[in-house]
């Protein structure tokens, strides 16, 4: 039984448990073409002023989120289109993607395409994951007058191509009731006879208007590599451009089209767990990752704050690879998983406001340095 939350619900005070929290079950309508497409969701209300949706569809990413009214997340014009196999070569990923709080990449592949010439499950963006529909187990509302706290949604998506590989992966997603925080625990096992490729990336997108100019992004740790369109190539940017990645700028004219940078860290890590996030003191509003340093050994943060509205910046903790091209030498690049073999992963995303609490989170930063 999960631990009471800091402050009880009066159970002679409501009659219906959604009145305070709880999850309900949906389809949103897609409005081109209209007639007929919709996702299936999940809207869950952690009853502590967080609110989100999963989308279903989607492998069970959580696309919109709130916070005491406030949105979390950065949203693409997308919205909330079907899955479909029509997604999953070259950069396709991109027409059907909505953005949204979490978004999972991988089960065999994340990153860039590889290019012309290999199977589509390597020639796809961010793989395959988030545009198959995941079915569900089960669904647990909270019941206070059983002293039963517990928000739970089981899902299992399976990645699947004839002849292999074959994925499955079940996922839960958990809340206690008046707890502003968000549990993802991912279970990933290949079901084929020989092994399969494994990489595994939470693309975390950050929006307005808890993303705005002069929010600080908490990471840090050993610089791994890094990118930027408006820069001509170089080793390592100087430790000023890396403090200046920190704090989120304004709309940046660099940043129009396809404009964007981001950088890729061995992040640092306090017993074993890597805590970072966003903190927005001016609109007293927060966000807080934690997760085990082993499950995800390195975190990626993209930043595209183009001055049209695609303005986000994106938390990725990920295992395995991004770079297909042979010049990653991190020991996690050459990941497999063996016929029945199985990886585990847990992700906390807790939602913050209050200068107390933005100023523990603080306390997390680190610089990019040689060393975590």
């Amino acid at each position: 039984m999960p631990t009471p939350p800091t402050q009880t619900p009066a159970t002679n005070r409501f009659e219906c448990i959604h009145q305070i929290g709880g999850i309900r079950t949906g389809a949103i309508d897609h409005p081109q073409p209209a007639g007929g497409q919709s996702c299936r969701v999940a809207w869950v209300n952690t009853g502590a002023g967080l609110s989100f949706t999963v989308a279903l569809d989607r492998g069970g990413d959580i696309v919109d989120a709130s916070y005491l009214g406030k949105s979390l997340a950065y949203l693409s014009p997308n919205g909330y289109k079907p899955p479909s196999h029509a997604y999953h070569h070259g950069v396709e990923w991109l027409t059907s993607w909505p953005g949204g709080l979490v978004t999972t990449c991988g089960p065999v592949h994340i990153g860039a395409p590889r290019g012309s010439g290999v199977p589509d499950r390597y020639n796809s963006l961010h793989g395959h994951y988030a545009n198959t529909p995941a079915a569900i187990e089960s669904i647990i509302n909270p019941d206070p007058s059983r002293k039963r706290y517990d928000i739970r949604l089981d899902l299992v998506v399976r990645c699947t191509t004839m002849f292999g590989p074959n994925v499955e992966v079940r996922r839960a997603i958990a809340c206690t009731l008046g707890e502003p925080s968000i549990q993802i625990s991912d279970r990933v096992t290949n079901l084929s006879d020989a092994p399969v490729p494994h990489h595994w990336l939470y693309h975390v997108n950050l929006g307005y208007p808890l993303l705005d100019e002069g929010a600080r992004l908490i990471y840090g740790g050993s610089y791994d590599w890094h990118w930027d369109t408006a820069e001509p190539p170089s080793p390592r940017p100087s430790a000023r451009t890396f403090a200046a990645y920190k704090t989120v700028p304004a709309p940046m004219a660099t940043h129009a089209a396809d404009g964007q940078r981001g950088v890729v860290v061995v992040p640092k890590a306090t017993r074993g767990v890597v805590t970072c996030g966003l903190v927005n003191r001016a609109a007293d509003l927060g966000l807080m990752l934690r997760y085990p340093a082993k499950q995800l050994p390195r975190l990626a943060n993209w930043q595209k704050f183009g001055p049209g509205g695609c303005y986000v910046t994106g938390i990725e903790p990920f295992a395995g690879s991004l770079q297909w091209d042979g010049n990653d030498t991190h020991p996690g690049t050459k990941s497999k998983l063996r016929p029945g073999q199985s990886a585990s992963y847990d992700l906390t995303l807790t939602a913050l406001h209050g200068q107390a609490a933005l100023g523990a989170l603080m306390k997390h930063d680190a610089g990019i340095g040689s060393g975590a």
